[in-house]
């Protein structure tokens, strides 16, 4: 069964290419690589198990092509 995850929204000029950790739906480490980020995220929630902590790469900058 695929669970729900909660993305929170994303400021892209924040965190454009780092890699963020959500637990809960809320932003709770960013890093340079995953490895950092997860290091963070299980120090300040030891409770959680590493499923529960979701790891996604932020883009530079968001584009929007147009096409006629």
């Amino acid at each position: 069964m695929i669970e729900d995850i909660k993305i929170p929204s994303i400021d892209v000029k924040k965190y454009g290419g780092k890699q963020l950790a959500i637990v809960d739906g809320k932003i709770v480490a960013t890093g340079e690589t995953s490895d950092e980020v997860v290091r963070k995220a299980r120090k300040n929630y030891p409770d959680k198990l590493l499923s529960d902590i979701h790891i996604l790469a932020v883009p530079k900058s968001i584009y929007v092509i147009y096409h006629a």
